[in-house]
């Protein structure tokens, strides 16, 4: 007999949008091997027709019942999703109306318990070795999320018993995994390893579209802006040196300059322009330099090493999850290198930038104190950022040099 498998994995908001791509097969996988694309058209999802954003879905299903006036916090869990499965034999054994009705049938117990309004999605997959579904509750309860109280420890056993029993009663030929069974060990393992490639493909996406934001925005500063300026004057009445038959000193008309500059109207347009791309530029900065992705990749390597240490120690782990894990650890790697590409980036920005407001401001003071202006922004949103880090190593060298001067 075959075994019932639920699996819960929680999902933050940083989560949804690598799960998104996954689910929906929005870009191809290149650590999944087992996705078989001719056979993805078979995929389906038992709420949705098409594609979603689950972003912008989770976030109208709390809307939709929150009672309080708080803002959800960042690291809140949004999403607990159930991997609803068993192994290939089981489906083997089944036509695909079968097969499709053990998915619908998990999804009404899943729905009358949970809320079928909290349900996200149920994405359910039939191009991989094993069909599978993939269900994203809210945890909404009471008009508040409260993800501890809905999947706490009893209810999990709760799904690792009651599942597999309502299923018999249906007709499936399933039963109970043993607790603590070596398969269960690695049945988690698998979905943890699941669930890391798919937080992997998310980022490496994301650090390829800052990265080439950044170099789009190096692009767009200009180098220089010819404007051709001249100098205003204006006639006013002076005592000349000579005087009068009366003794009375003459005047006499000089041409002094009155402070201001004449440019053509279309060079005075080009300045405007390029104020205002000076302005987006600093604003699309400060939101990029806000995004944490040190932090980010810290966390996934993290998780990483703590995954590779449970197959380590794993007494039946074989070479081929061996292999699997440091397949994961190379995707690391090149996700460092990707982040040291973009702190590069960052810093032919930082050398623009500073140029780019030089060359338009009258005097070294004003030039100083728009750039010390620009960097105390950037600080406010991301005081460990690549940015500022780069203004204090510039301060401390021209400390330095006045020293030895």
């Amino acid at each position: 007999m075959s075994y019932a498998v639920v699996r819960m994995q929680k999902m933050k908001a940083h989560d949804l949008k690598g799960i998104q791509f996954h689910n929906q097969r929005e870009r191809e996988s290149r650590t999944n091997s087992d996705i078989d694309k001719e056979r993805s058209h078979e995929n389906y999802d038992l709420v949705h027709d098409g594609k979603i954003d689950y972003n912008q879905h989770v976030k109208e299903i709390i809307e939709s019942q929150k009672t309080g006036t708080r803002k959800t916090r960042k690291d809140a869990v949004l999403v607990n999703e159930l991997l609803v499965t068993s192994d290939k034999n089981f489906f083997d054994r089944l036509d695909p109306t079968e097969q499709k009705r053990f998915f619908e049938e998990s999804y009404k117990l899943f729905s009358e318990r949970y809320g079928e309004q909290n349900i996200a999605y149920a994405t359910v997959h039939m191009d991989e070795k094993t069909p599978h579904m993939h269900v994203g509750f809210v945890p909404m309860r009471d008009g508040k999320l409260q993800g501890k109280n809905v999947f706490n420890r009893q209810e999990l056993l709760w799904l690792q018993d009651k599942f597999p029993e309502h299923m018999q009663k249906l007709g499936f030929d399933l039963e109970r995994g043993e607790k603590g069974s070596t398969r269960e060990h690695l049945e988690t393992r698998e979905f943890k390893k699941q669930t890391l490639e798919k937080e992997i493909d998310f980022l490496e996406k994301n650090l390829q579209e800052k990265k080439n934001e950044l170099l789009a925005l190096n692009e767009k500063v200009p180098d220089e802006i010819k404007v051709r300026a001249k100098r205003e004057f204006q006639q006013i009445e002076v005592k000349s040196e000579e005087k009068n038959l009366f003794g009375i000193p003459k005047k006499e008309l000089k041409k002094t300059p009155t402070g201001n500059v004449i440019v053509p109207e279309q060079d005075f347009k080009n300045l405007v322009h390029a104020a205002k791309e000076n302005k987006q530029l600093k604003g699309k900065m400060e939101k990029i330099l806000n995004t944490d992705l040190a932090k980010e990749n810290k966390a996934l390597g993290q998780k990483l090493r703590v995954i590779y240490k449970e197959w380590e120690t794993e007494a039946n782990s074989n070479k081929k999850l061996r292999q699997e894990n440091m397949q994961l650890l190379r995707e690391n790697s090149k996700l460092k290198s990707h982040i040291s590409d973009l702190k590069r980036e960052i810093g032919l920005i930082y050398k623009s930038t500073k140029e780019f407001l030089k060359a338009r401001t009258n005097d070294l003071k004003t030039f100083k104190s728009l750039f010390n202006d620009l960097v105390g922004k950037i600080k406010e949103k991301a005081p460990e950022g690549e940015f500022e880090r780069l203004n204090r190593v510039e301060k401390r060298r021209e400390r330095e040099n006045g020293l030895e001067r």
